[in-house]
């Protein structure tokens, strides 16, 4: 299994977790606030879990629930569920084989609309596509001066970096 993927994507939520614990439901929902980049992120988590069983996964059929960008408590108790169903992805192979489905332009022909994939390329990009919108939420929180913390939003492979654990390549 990509275990470290995995642990990786835990990290994350638990990070947004925390995160949501302590923030001020005004930045979340008000004007400019971070809620559509939670509720995006929660998004393609929710199509991840709900598409997995079928291996067919569509980030296109996003539900996009207004509640999960208006309602701090609501993104929270989503994000919770997340990581309790995520936690059964453990038992399975990260070689297993899907099909994925994202960004699809309504003007290309549908036998183009999937990729091959597996299960521990969907985990890592996970993680790329939640750091990424975290570090526009950080950007954002930081506007209104709120620290989110020096780590929401880096890229794990910048904090390996940084600890010296990774060396810069050619």
């Amino acid at each position: 299994m990509a275990l470290a993927a995995l642990q990786q994507n835990f990290h994350l939520l638990r990070q947004g977790a925390a995160l949501l614990r302590d923030l001020d439901p005004a930045l979340y929902a008000g004007p400019g606030g971070v809620g559509p980049q939670f509720r995006h992120c929660l998004d393609f988590y929710l199509c991840f879990l709900r598409d997995l069983p079928e291996g067919r996964i569509d980030y296109d059929a996003r539900q996009r629930q207004p509640r999960l960008e208006t309602e701090p408590a609501a993104a929270l108790e989503c994000l919770e569920e997340i990581q309790s169903r995520l936690a059964g992805v453990v038992e399975m192979d990260a070689h297993h084989r899907l099909e994925v489905k994202t960004d699809t332009a309504p003007d290309e022909p549908p036998a183009s609309w999937w990729s091959h994939s597996s299960l521990g390329r969907e985990l890592r990009f996970l993680v790329s596509h939640t750091v990424h919108h975290y570090a526009l939420i950080s950007a954002g929180l930081r506007r209104h001066g709120v620290e989110p913390g020096t780590e929401f939003g880096m890229a794990p492979s910048t904090l390996a970096y940084r600890e010296g654990k990774l060396s810069p390549s050619r």
